[in-house]
Order: C-alpha cells, then sequence, then structure tokens
C-alpha cells in the first residue's frame, strides 16, 4: 500500500534532508597573521568539502554558535587571545557545549601542552594541534581524520612494555612505557612531567625476551636509535621516527614484528565465538 502526505506525494518519494555540519574557525584577523589564517581556511575547505566552514572573531558569539549549530570540529588560532593558556580555558568552555575535536594554532608549544595538560587531558584522543610554520598537507590531514572518527574512541594496540629511554641532549635515562613499534618508528608514554622537544634524539632499547628472541650480537636488548617527530597534546604520548638502523637491526625488528603479530592473531581466534555444530543427519 502506498503512502501519501498532505500535498499528495508518496512519502517514499521524500529523501531525508542531510543535516548540515559545521566547522567552527576562531581568529582575530591581522595582517601579520592573515596568511596563516588564509592557509588553514583552504587546508579547511580542502580536507572538509561538504562542511559548511563558520567564522568568528568574537568568543561569545562562537559559544552561542556552539548551542544551535552542529558544529563537528573547532579550531582556535592563536590570534583570538595571543595567549594558549586563555585559548585553553576558551576551549574548556567549548567542551562543556560541545564534546566535539579541538585543534588548537599553538603561540608557544610547551605552553599550550602543559596547559592543556591541566585543563583538558580526558580529551586527548580528540584534540590536537599545529605549530608554526603552518603546513597545509598536516592540517588537511589530521582534519580528515577527525571528521572519519568523530564519536568513536578506538584505542590501538600497545605493546604496553616499561623500558628506559636515553635523551642524548640531557646525557639522562628516564622510564617510560613502549606503545607500539615498527620498521620506520615507535610511540612512547611518559610517566612523569617532563617535556621533550621536537628533533630530539634518543635511544631505546627494545626486551627482545618478553618475544622470545634472542640474537647473538644484541643479546636481550634491542639498541634502536630515533628522533622525535610528533608530541601529542598533552605532552605524554611520543611518536618516533626510527633513525640510522643497520640491516641487522631491521632483521631483528622483523622477527618481533612476527611474533607480534601471531600473537594478535592468535587474541583474534580465542575472543571468535565458538560455532554451533550441526547435528549429523541420523
Amino acid at each position: 500500500m502506498e503512502v501519501f502526505d498532505a500535498e499528495g506525494k508518496s512519502i517514499f518519494d521524500i529523501a531525508p534532508k542531510k543535516k548540515k555540519r559545521y566547522v567552527l574557525y576562531l581568529f582575530k584577523l591581522t595582517r601579520e597573521d592573515e596568511t596563516r589564517i588564509r592557509t588553514i581556511e583552504k587546508a579547511i575547505q580542502n580536507a572538509l568539502n561538504e562542511y559548511i566552514l563558520v567564522r568568528f572573531e568574537d568568543p561569545n558569539e562562537a559559544l552561542k554558535a556552539l548551542l544551535v549549530k552542529n558544529i563537528e570540529i573547532i579550531i582556535i588560532d592563536h590570534s583570538l587571545f595571543n595567549d594558549d593558556n586563555i585559548a585553553i580555558d576558551f576551549g574548556v568552555e567549548c567542551k562543556k557545549r560541545k564534546k566535539c575535536p579541538l585543534f588548537f594554532v599553538a603561540k608557544n608549544e610547551e605552553e599550550l601542552v602543559r596547559k592543556y595538560r591541566e585543563k583538558l587531558s580526558i580529551y586527548e584522543e580528540f584534540d590536537d594541534y599545529f605549530k608554526e610554520p603552518i603546513d597545509f598537507i598536516e592540517i588537511s590531514r589530521k582534519i580528515k581524520r577527525a571528521s572519519t572518527t568523530i564519536g568513536r574512541r578506538a584505542k590501538r594496540f600497545s605493546l604496553g612494555i616499561p623500558i628506559k629511554v636515553y635523551r642524548l641532549n640531557l646525557n639522562v635515562y628516564e622510564d617510560v612505557i613502549l606503545n607500539d613499534i615498527s620498521l620506520v618508528g615507535f610511540s612512547i608514554s611518559i610517566k612523569n612531567e617532563h617535556f621533550f622537544k621536537t628533533n630530539e634524539q634518543i635511544k631505546i632499547k627494545v626486551p627482545l625476551q618478553d618475544f622470545n628472541l634472542f640474537h647473538p650480537q644484541y643479546g636481550d636488548f634491542l639498541p634502536v636509535a630515533g628522533k622525535v617527530r610528533r608530541i601529542s597534546i598533552n605532552g605524554k604520548i611520543i611518536g618516533c621516527s626510527l633513525e640510522h638502523a643497520t640491516p641487522m637491526q631491521i632483521e631483528v625488528l622483523m622477527n618481533l614484528l612476527e611474533k607480534v603479530t601471531r600473537r594478535l592473531r592468535m587474541l583474534k581466534i580465542a575472543e571468535k565465538p565458538k560455532e554451533e555444530i550441526d547435528p549429523v543427519p541420523v
């Protein structure tokens, strides 16, 4: 049976209206900031052409917009307040109204990370930041990724192995957690309140015995050199690239990764529900 609306149109012919999606960009336009701001705008439009970009230079008006528009991503440029501390406090007010990803354009990277750690660290899986010089490709990639993961909090598989990291610049060892490792890099989680810097050189030793491995030259620990490439907005997770790895080190890493892959595969098999066995016909 076909059903018609009040105007005589079949309800099956009426396509549901798509809910408009918005990106909120906050900045204070000045001559010295104009190039950066226009670059960010173009990156947003390049990555999210299905979104509507709304711009505000008034923080109070922006907070009102959060209550009435379907804003899914917020970008706060340091020109808005000229102070990273105030920007984080404003981010807290935004979160009270809408739990959506926040991106900060930092004036001072360390100051922003320190303040974020105090006020917003529970949202770290959603939020991120950019620093100067602004990279068009990086902004496009991060914002695009945020748009595809809105509403989800998927944790990556973590090795969770306690190790020590040697910081060449400071000539000190610190206790950290090795989150993951690949043939091109690794990430660590720090336990203390110390700050790492981008491009800082570090060294770690991967405990091979945790994977039932032993190497005649390296023994139970594989030495790996790295360079800090990315620091999470709360300052706790450090992404590093692998540096100066020899063919022998790569070979050991490949053996280690095979072990990790095998473990993951076994875990997945163990988590699968047992299939019901059909009775054999008599």
